[in-house]
């Protein structure tokens, strides 16, 4: 079963069909253990998303996570688990 915070899995990896450049993959990752809050990974089109990732941010709660989505604008398309 996926763990979700709001609408956003976790673990999950996804693409951003809005994105500039065209199609970034993303996945989020709960930090519990060392930072408590969330990572967020960002691959560009054309790179392996399973790989090491090109960017990241990371928020401290899930209010946060929540609001770092809204205020991205993304429409992420989400892969079955």
């Amino acid at each position: 079963m996926t763990v979700r915070v709001g609408t956003i899995p976790l673990d999950v990896l996804g693409r951003v069909a809005n994105s500039n450049p065209p199609d970034m993959h993303v996945r989020v990752e709960h930090d519990p253990d060392d930072t408590g809050g969330y990572f967020v990974y960002q691959w560009p089109s054309g790179s392996d998303p399973e790989g090491p990732c090109t960017f990241d941010d990371w928020v401290e709660t899930a209010e946060d996570l929540q609001r770092y989505f809204a205020q991205s604008g993304w429409h992420v398309i989400w892969r079955d688990n």
